[in-house]
């Protein structure tokens, strides 16, 4: 399912740092159910997605989770229908921050009671932690006080914890957008090594036929900015996906349209500004 909504327009391609937040946030929205088929497919398997995600505008959440300081959220909270009919709350939390928070399980505690007591609907809490260092700090919150107790458990999905060759092998959607966050990590000073873990990537999901145009403009959005490549190696990029593009799938040229990412854009102005030169020969 391909969810439409309308996002900020990214920082420049080629200049600053990464926006990790909204490359997760854009993508969770727009590949929800392939997000929720990958991190939780018990609960997908419940879930009637003939009905649609409901995702709660921003400023409403905003009145429930007061951000921190200098932080940008990506924070999802959405709603979602059981095929029984039952209505159920999805609080979607995802931490993209390099370094392990101490307190990020008090929090999750705290944003679970603010949606309980501002709703009162069934919650299901889940973490996807996209830090390479795994985190010394427990995944629970605990509370004991002169015979008060309190014990908050979540679903806490950690990137490190999955294999690359599962990831590699699955054909799950999403298991490509993990791969591409665990490689950026990877790659960070080997532009080479990222240029053949990308083109990969690419290719695979070029060459498979299982994914929709809408599908395969969402992730490749994703792995452009977040794999970003210098340059020389980004015209590389281009001039190799090119003819892989015109022999496997030559119909994509029907989706030559709407929020490409860089390279995709590059690789269609090639493959027009060739056709446009064929024809006046």
């Amino acid at each position: 399912m391909v969810t439409a909504l309308v996002w900020e327009k990214p920082a420049d391609y080629k200049m600053g740092p990464i926006d990790q937040d909204g490359l997760w946030k854009k993508i969770i929205g727009e590949l929800f159910e392939e997000f929720l088929l990958f991190f939780s497919p018990e609960l997908h398997a419940q879930v009637d997605f003939s009905i649609g995600a409901d995702f709660l505008q921003q400023e409403l959440f905003q009145e429930i989770i007061e951000d921190k300081s200098g932080r940008r959220s990506t924070d999802q909270l959405v709603k979602v229908y059981l095929k029984g009919g039952e209505e159920k709350w999805i609080l979607v939390h995802v931490e993209v921050q390099s370094n392990n928070e101490e307190d990020f399980a008090e929090r999750m505690f705290q944003y679970f009671y603010r949606i309980y007591d501002q709703y009162n609907k069934k919650i299901v809490a889940l973490a996807v932690m996209t830090s390479p260092h795994r985190s010394r700090y427990p995944t629970e919150f605990c509370y004991s006080y002169f015979g008060s107790k309190l014990h908050y458990a979540y679903t806490n999905c950690k990137l490190t914890d999955y294999d690359y060759a599962e990831l590699e092998q699955s054909d799950k959607l999403f298991s490509k957008i993990v791969l591409a966050a665990k490689y950026m990590h990877d790659t960070k000073k080997d532009t080479d090594k990222r240029y053949a873990f990308k083109m990969k990537l690419m290719r695979e999901i070029i060459k498979s036929k299982q994914y929709s145009g809408t599908e395969i403009q969402a992730v490749f959005y994703f792995f452009d900015y977040l794999l970003r490549l210098p340059e020389n190696l980004s015209r590389k990029l281009n001039d190799t996906l090119i003819p892989i593009i015109q022999k496997e799938v030559n119909d994509m040229v029907q989706f030559d349209s709407g929020e490409w990412s860089p390279t995709m854009e590059a690789v269609f102005a090639k493959i027009r500004e060739d056709g446009e030169r064929r024809g006046i020969e």
